[in-house]
C-alpha cells in the first residue's frame, strides 16, 4: 500500500511540475510532444525530397494544437524575424490556415561572447566536431533513400549528432558557449515552449535537426517523455506557396536589407548578426526557389 502511494504521489508530482512550467495554474495531465527536424534552406532543393510542403504534410499528420518554432519571441513579428530559418515564418504563417497555434520559443545568445568563445575552443574540440560534422554531411550525401527526412531523424544520425553535443562539445564548456550556449539554448527553448503551451495536449517542436537529441534530454528532464516520429509523407517536391507566405518572407527581406544598411534601426549585436550571417541571400533563395516552383 505504501509503495502505491509513493507511486500515485510522483505521477501527481510530476503533472503538477508541468504545470507549473507551463504556467497554467491546476495540475494537468503531460502533453504529447513530437519533434520534427527541419534543413533550413535545403528544403529548396528538389534533390533532399524534403520540401516545405513536405513538412506541412508532416506536421498536419501529426494533429497538433500547438508548433513552436525557431523565432526568438523578440524577434517575431518585427523587423530581426528573417534572420531565423524561412521555414519558421513559412509554419507562422500557416498555421491559421491548419487552425493550429505557432509560438516562436528560440533563444539566442550574445554574438560577441560567443565569437569570443570561438577563438577560446581547444584545438581538439573543434578538430573532433568538424569530424563528426563531415561524417553527418557525408551520411546525407550517400543517402539513397526515399527522402532525406529519413536519414536525418534515424537512430544513426540522432546519436551522431548527440555524441557531438552530449560527448565532445559538453554542457557550460567553452565549446558549449562557441555553439551558441547550445545547452542552454535548447533549455530556453523547452521552457518556452511549455510555459506557451496552455491547454495545448499535442504539441510539435519544429527545429534544426540538430536541435532534437537535446531537446529529448530537456524535455526528458521535465518529465515528458518526446517522440521522434517516422516520416508520414510522401515527397510531393517544390509546390507555389500561399501568398501570406511570399509576403511575410518579402517583408522579412526588406527589413534585414535595411538592417543591413543602416536604414532601420535595431540592438547593435541584432545589426551585426546580420551583417556576418547569410539570411539575406538565404530569404532571396527562398523566394527565387518559390517562384520556380511547380503550380
Amino acid at each position: 500500500m505504501r509503495r502505491l502511494a509513493a507511486i500515485g504521489f510522483l505521477f501527481v508530482s510530476a503533472c503538477f511540475s508541468f504545470a507549473q512550467v507551463a504556467g497554467i495554474g491546476p495540475a494537468l495531465p503531460s502533453p504529447e510532444v513530437y519533434l520534427v527536424g527541419a534543413i533550413h534552406n535545403m528544403h529548396f532543393d528538389p534533390h533532399h525530397h524534403y520540401a516545405l510542403q513536405d513538412l506541412q504534410a508532416q506536421i498536419l499528420a501529426l494533429k497538433p494544437d500547438l508548433i513552436c518554432g525557431e523565432i526568438t519571441p523578440e524577434a517575431f513579428e518585427r523587423p530581426m524575424e528573417g534572420y531565423f530559418p524561412p521555414e519558421a515564418a513559412f509554419l507562422a504563417a500557416m498555421a491559421p490556415r491548419w487552425k493550429m497555434r505557432f509560438v516562436p520559443v528560440d533563444w539566442r545568445m550574445d554574438s560577441d561572447l560567443q565569437q569570443k568563445a570561438e577563438a577560446e575552443e581547444p584545438e581538439a574540440i573543434s578538430r573532433r566536431v568538424a569530424e563528426l560534422d563531415q561524417a553527418f554531411v557525408g551520411g546525407m550525401s550517400e543517402f539513397k533513400g526515399d527522402s532525406l527526412y529519413d536519414y536525418l531523424h534515424s537512430p544513426a544520425t540522432l546519436a551522431l549528432i548527440d555524441e557531438k553535443f552530449e560527448k565532445v562539445i559538453g554542457d557550460r564548456t567553452v565549446a558549449d558557449v562557441a555553439a551558441g550556449s547550445w545547452h542552454e539554448r535548447n533549455r530556453r527553448i523547452v521552457d518556452n515552449g511549455l510555459r506557451a503551451a496552455g491547454t495545448a495536449r499535442r504539441i510539435v517542436f519544429v527545429f534544426g535537426v540538430s536541435h532534437l537529441p537535446q531537446l529529448v534530454r530537456q524535455l526528458k528532464a521535465r518529465g515528458i517523455e518526446a517522440s521522434i516520429p517516422p516520416r508520414r509523407f510522401t515527397p510531393g517536391g517544390p509546390q507555389k506557396l500561399p501568398a501570406e507566405v511570399l509576403a511575410r518572407w518579402s517583408k522579412n527581406l526588406e527589413n534585414l536589407r535595411a538592417v543591413r544598411d543602416g536604414r532601420l534601426a535595431v540592438a547593435e549585436d541584432d545589426a551585426r548578426k546580420v551583417r556576418n550571417s547569410r539570411r539575406i541571400q538565404d530569404l532571396e533563395q527562398a523566394l527565387q526557389s518559390t517562384a520556380s516552383a511547380r503550380p
